[in-house]
């Protein structure tokens, strides 16, 4: 059995994954986006209560905090080009459970947003200031092992989950 266990290292770029495109000063962690449906709840005679039904393809607000150890030009060029694509590359290791073997597999996000919020964080005397972007995301697409296994965009209605266009056939009824 593959177990998957943790992200080995991540790198960070703005617009596409290059050399000179590779973001400075990322922190470890970030905290990835939660896409929640929009929904309306439902309690119609003969029903035994009440059902929060969602509408598929249909999302709340979405955002996302990009925490950096201090300010620096990376940071504030993604706080002034909302046009550019924010990507994650990272190498996932996995396990298997039968040999012990352990083996890389290749997760890349990319995501689009406008920005929403600049935290300046803070002064500290030899230490992380923590300061952050947040965007509010438009577009996400998370790829896994060369698969995509998630893509969402809000302006152009697609919504895809492990290879599944769960709107397909809505631009034909609408």
């Amino acid at each position: 059995m593959q177990l998957a266990e943790k992200i080995n290292r991540y790198n960070a770029y703005v617009g596409s994954s290059t050399t000179e495109n590779k973001l400075a000063g990322i922190t470890s962690e970030v905290t990835l986006p939660t896409f929640k449906e929009k929904s309306e709840e439902l309690d119609l005679a003969g029903m035994g209560g009440d059902i929060d039904s969602p509408s598929i393809g249909s999302f709340e607000s979405t955002e996302v905090e990009i925490p950096f150890s201090n300010i620096s030009e990376q940071m504030m060029r993604l706080v002034t080009d909302d046009s550019q694509s924010i990507i994650l590359r990272s190498a996932q290791e996995e396990l298997d459970s039968s040999n012990l073997s352990r083996s890389l597999i290749g997760r890349t996000i990319t995501m689009k947003g406008m920005t929403k919020e600049i935290n300046f964080g803070k002064l500290k005397k030899g230490g992380y200031g923590e300061p952050s972007v947040k965007k509010e995301l438009v577009y996400y697409k998370e790829e896994y092992n060369g698969q995509t296994i998630i893509e969402v965009d809000k302006f152009n209605n697609v919504y895809v989950v492990n290879g599944e266009d769960k709107l397909a056939g809505l631009a034909d009824l609408i």
